[in-house]
């Protein structure tokens, strides 16, 4: 079904039905609606990237003309992981002949960004990780196709590309025990444990059942502010942990500052990091990202979802030699309750 055979069955002009379908205001409103349930009826679909290469040709000039999909990422965003994201979908969109351009969303106003969007011919937007862990970002919609990294866009619900992190918090867990430690702690800011969904402190609690109960220690869940090496210090003298489990190398730093040569794992380890951790697949997340979005294009889909879905990726555990197997304890144990304090 074409706009030609939409038009005579209409019996109208091919330019007015064109117009209607892309909601131009040189058509009345109830020409519009009259088009749009004709064409719905009959079968019209729109190809969206011919439709893409109308917007360019009319903005600004015949040009070889490349799809273009974007990534929204807020102004300021300098998070650990953002250029291993950005590099996957980068490459993602090379191997299926998309251009990727990279929006710093808190410098444009929701209407105007939009506009450029348009302007600039993208036909679908994925959403990076935003700075508050129940965020929004307000487009209008109805002219993208959509899907959301991670947790932190709470509103509106759309399709989404999450690290597994259940399953990541349960592999580091095993990995200590298997080195033979017996005390497992968990040290997070409240903030980052949000942006998981909450499944990091969840899923490292359920494991703590699996150990006796002597065994069991309090996980260290602190706001940013009180996220400090002195809290640290007192978590440490209290729980009495041999290993402990952080987010970041940046949290590596400030706990080691306070715990001398305690072992450590990542939850968030990037390729860089020469620690035992979890590799999250930042990059693989970011291509997959940009596969939900371009699923989306290609079935000419925008909008927000009526049943928004949810893409787990699976961390993988990364052992490094610098997380031996724990030591037997000795006699006089560095945790007694001797009063001896080795912090």
């Amino acid at each position: 079904m074409t706009i030609r055979e939409v038009a005579k069955a209409l019996g109208l002009g091919k330019t007015t039905v064109a117009a209607a379908l892309h909601d131009s205001r040189k058509v009345s409103v109830a020409t519009r609606e009259r088009v749009k349930q004709r064409a719905r009826e009959l079968g019209y679909i729109a190809n969206p990237v011919a439709s893409g290469f109308l917007r360019q040709v009319r903005s600004q000039g015949v040009r070889r003309y490349r799809a273009n999909l974007a990534l929204v990422i807020p102004m300021h965003a300098d998070y650990h992981y953002l250029q291993e994201l950005i590099k996957g979908a980068s490459a993602r969109c090379r191997e299926l002949g998309y251009g990727l351009d990279v929006f710093r969303a808190d410098s444009y106003e929701p209407e105007k960004l939009t506009r450029i969007l348009l302007a600039r011919g993208i036909l679908g937007v994925g959403i990076g990780p935003l700075d508050d862990p129940v965020g929004q970002i307000t487009l209008d919609w109805s002219r993208f196709a959509t899907a959301a990294y991670g947790y932190t866009m709470a509103r509106p619900a759309i399709h989404r590309v999450v690290p597994y992190h259940l399953h990541g918090i349960r592999d580091a867990f095993r990995a200590c025990i298997q080195k033979g430690f017996k005390r497992i702690g968990l040290a997070l800011r409240t903030g980052d444990d949000q942006r998981s969904d909450r499944l990091w402190s969840a899923g490292y609690i359920d494991m703590q059942r699996s150990l006796p109960a002597s065994r069991r220690l309090r996980p260290l869940l602190e706001s940013e502010a009180d996220y400090t090496k002195t809290r640290i210090r007192d978590w440490l003298r209290k729980e009495r942990p041999d290993v402990v489990i952080l987010q970041t190398s940046g949290d590596l730093l400030r706990t080691l500052d306070a715990a001398k040569k305690l072992p450590c794992v990542m939850l968030d380890l990037l390729p860089d990091d020469r620690v035992a951790g979890i590799n999250q697949q930042f990059s693989r997340c970011g291509a997959l990202l940009i596969d939900l979005v371009s699923a989306q294009v290609l079935h000419n889909q925008r909008g927000i979802p009526e049943t928004p879905t949810i893409s787990l990726v699976e961390g993988v555990w990364v052992d490094h030699p610098s997380f031996t197997v724990a030591k037997k304890p000795s006699r006089r144990d560095a945790y007694s309750n001797r009063g001896h304090d080795p912090i």
